[in-house]
């Protein structure tokens, strides 16, 4: 009998909440409220709403509610728990907004009101929780700015408001919250961009997991704590970000664009002017069409450009000459026409021409002799006419020139000998007359070699300087007629060589009679027997030949007044002449 009256008491105890005096009844059970400091009823299955006279318990110091079914609002009455050091309320269905009575907890450290339903902006009152360590709001409805206030936070070390739909900007105040070591803002509706101030944290910019802000609408310029990080925003109503083939770029960031071998087709859209910080663009191989937009000319920044292998057409703009950084140029294989503009002259820094196979017409810009830097020359393959350019052949750092397959005429300058660094020269199948000048055999060229030296399908006319015999190729002769083209200077039976003037400056004549054909090396040499300079090696035919020294070294350079020698070595004898250099 006594065993069913306990059983009674008990059932009652629980079924009416019946609590002793200093006790306060939740959720069925009686918990003292002078010695309750700590309450952790996770997940327990609890439903309903947070009671109100929980705020009894005033010498709570943690508690924890997480993972239940909780739902409703946060009662005022739980933030005058003025002694709690923690609160973690996290996975519930909780509603309602945050109230401004937040800001009464003033001791809390540990404050978790993630994965609710929770809406409404965060209260400025939340700056008021000075002690605060960690704050957990992801995972909810939450709207508005992150309060400025966030920057009293001194001693925040963890900041997780992602996965909510907060907008506004990020707040320069933040900055403050220099012991801050994970910030998670992802996947919010922020805007506007980023402040500097940012960069004075300690966070670890390239882990998701010290910081995070994708999946936000925050617009460049970026700070420069984070220029070398994928930040994954929505920039598409920011100021200065431009559409280029289906991506968005804040153009004014942008210095190297390379589409090569993408497939791109269509045309070249005229807001690539708008990337005025680009040095390298290159769009080669694709299957790009129309004309070269004239808003390139505004890329003044821009050292290397590539078009090559696609299907442009139309003129090349003047506008061209206004990239004066441009260093390599390369349009060829399209189907551009018109004529190379003279612009292209005012490219003082211009290193590399590519230009070949195109429809290009009209001559040969005689301002590309402005271009001193100039090594690499192509254009064959088009349909130029008239002169080369005297200038042209007065570029030292010139290596290579491709002229060949043009309809290009008149003759070639005396001055060919000052492309002192040429290695290539090829201007066959072309309209070229005259006599080639003696001066070609002064460059270092290999002329049996037809990829470096060739001179085929022109109308040059006999005779051919030495280093050119049997190289020459076919040349169309019809017009050339009979022409004596050496003034032969005396030479008697016994002398095979002999130099004119002589003595000289600043330059000489050397002439070589060859009784037969054979090989031959002319060697310039000091009196201690030094090698100054090679002036030709190779084969030539019998009779009289001519080349000449212009009192420069191997490398160039002018050398000194004094006495040299000529060395002739032929297959069947060695000849030496003195050569004496006046002042």
């Amino acid at each position: 009998m006594k065993r069913h009256l306990g059983c009674f008491i008990i059932l009652s105890f629980i079924l009416y909440g019946q609590c002793d005096e200093g006790e306060v009844e939740l959720w069925g059970n009686c918990y003292s409220v002078e010695s309750t400091y700590e309450l952790n009823l996770s997940d327990q299955g609890i439903e309903g709403s947070i009671p109100e006279n929980i705020s009894l318990l005033q010498n709570l110091l943690f508690l924890d509610l997480s993972g239940n079914n909780l739902e409703g609002t946060i009662p005022n009455q739980l933030y005058s728990l003025q002694n709690l050091l923690g609160l973690n309320l996290n996975g519930n269905e909780l509603s309602g907004v945050i109230s401004a009575s937040i800001g009464y907890l003033t001791n809390v450290m540990y404050l978790d009101l993630s994965n609710n339903n929770l809406q409404g902006s965060i209260p400025s009152e939340i700056g008021l929780l000075t002690s605060l360590v960690e704050l957990f709001l992801y995972g909810n409805e939450l709207s508005g700015s992150i309060p400025s206030g966030i920057g009293n936070l001194v001693y925040l070390s963890s900041l997780y408001v992602n996965d909510n739909q907060i907008d506004g900007e990020i707040p320069p105040e933040l900055a403050s919250c220099s012991g801050i070591e994970y910030l998670q803002l992802q996947d919010n509706q922020m805007e506007g961009v980023i402040p500097e101030t940012i960069c004075e944290l300690g966070l670890v910019w390239n882990s998701i997991y010290s910081f995070n802000i994708s999946g936000n609408l925050l617009c460049p310029p970026y700070p420069s704590c984070l220029e070398n990080i994928i930040l994954n925003q929505n920039i598409t109503n920011c100021d200065g970000v431009v559409s280029l083939w289906d991506s968005l770029y804040y153009a004014e960031s942008i210095t190297e664009l390379d589409f090569s071998n993408t497939g791109l087709s269509g045309s070249i859209p005229s807001e690539i002017g708008l990337f005025t910080n680009l040095n390298y663009l290159d769009l080669s191989n694709n299957n790009l069409n129309g004309s070269i937009p004239n808003e390139l000319g505004d890329l003044s920044y821009l050292e290397y450009l590539n078009f090559a292998f696609n299907q442009l057409s139309g003129s090349i703009p003047n506008s061209i000459g206004n990239l004066i950084s441009l260093k390599e140029l390369r349009l060829f294989q399209n189907e551009l026409t018109g004529s190379i503009p003279n612009e292209l002259g005012n490219l003082g820094e211009l290193i590399h021409i590519n230009l070949r196979n195109n429809n290009l017409t009209g001559s040969i810009p005689s301002n590309l002799a402005n271009l001193n830097l100039l090594e690499i020359l192509y254009l064959h393959n088009n349909q130029l006419s008239g002169n080369i350019p005297t200038g042209i052949f007065g570029l030292t750092n010139l290596k290579r020139i491709f002229l060949n397959n043009n309809q290009l005429s008149g003759s070639i300058s005396s001055n060919i000998s000052d492309l002192i660094s040429i290695n290539k020269f090829r201007v066959e199948s072309n309209n070229i007359t005259g006599v080639i000048p003696q001066e070609i055999c002064n460059l270092n060229l290999d002329w049996e070699d037809s990829i470096s030296f060739n001179i085929s399908n022109n109308q040059f006319c006999a005779p051919y300087p030495f280093c050119v015999q049997d190289f020459q190729g076919y040349q169309d002769t019809i017009n050339c007629g009979s022409m004596n083209y050496f003034e032969k200077p005396s030479v008697n039976h016994h002398e095979r060589i002999k130099a004119y003037p002589n003595p000289f400056n600043p330059q000489t004549t050397i002439y070589i009679e060859m009784g037969v054909a054979g090989r031959v090396k002319i060697d310039i040499i000091d009196l201690l027997g030094k090698k100054v300079k090679t002036l030709f090696s190779g084969r030539i035919n019998s009779g009289l030949h001519s080349i000449q020294w212009y009192g420069k070294s191997e490398n160039g350079r002018n050398i000194g007044p004094g006495i040299y020698f000529c060395i002739v070595n032929t297959e069947y004898s060695k000849e030496v002449i003195k050569l004496i250099m006046l002042k």
